[in-house]
């Protein structure tokens, strides 16, 4: 893969530096890279700027939540740039509620190289039956990806 453009650059409360580009978030320590990300491995993105961190969730177990510490007070910028990559990599999402209390969401996103695929989220499904889980999931898959012209799985 091609080097990516800095978009963005700040630090990190610890003295690292955080660089973003189109597809990646890299915390760098002088020239050695500590952590690279895929903003792709995430569903959303919180900003607290009284205490200086940014949250974001992450769509599957492999991969960790994301939390970054910049000093406190920090510039509301920080929120926005983080969260617009995040939802950059979106092309498109549905939501349905499933169970008593629970929603699942199927996103579309687009991979760093251009290829699409895509992922669910479920909030509050634990009560829900898992053969009923899974075909639910699996037809609002198929409605995303017939809106955006996928080939049906």
């Amino acid at each position: 893969m091609k080097r990516e453009r800095t978009l963005w650059q700040s630090t990190l409360d610890n003295g690292h530096s955080l660089v973003v580009t189109k597809n990646f978030g890299w915390i760098l320590d002088g020239d050695a890279k500590v952590a690279e990300w895929a903003w792709v491995n995430y569903a959303s993105g919180t900003w607290d700027g009284e205490g200086g961190l940014f949250t974001a969730q992450a769509i599957s177990d492999d991969v960790d939540d994301l939390y970054l510490q910049f000093p406190k007070e920090s510039d509301l910028s920080i929120g926005l740039v983080l969260s617009d990559r995040i939802e950059s990599s979106i092309v498109y999402q549905e939501t349905a509620a499933v169970g008593d209390a629970g929603w699942v969401r199927v996103f579309v996103r687009r991979n760093p190289d251009g290829t699409m695929f895509t992922q669910s989220l479920g909030f509050n499904v634990d009560d829900v039956d898992r053969n009923e889980l899974e075909t639910f999931v699996l037809e609002l898959e198929s409605s995303v990806r017939e809106a955006v012209g996928m080939p049906l799985t």
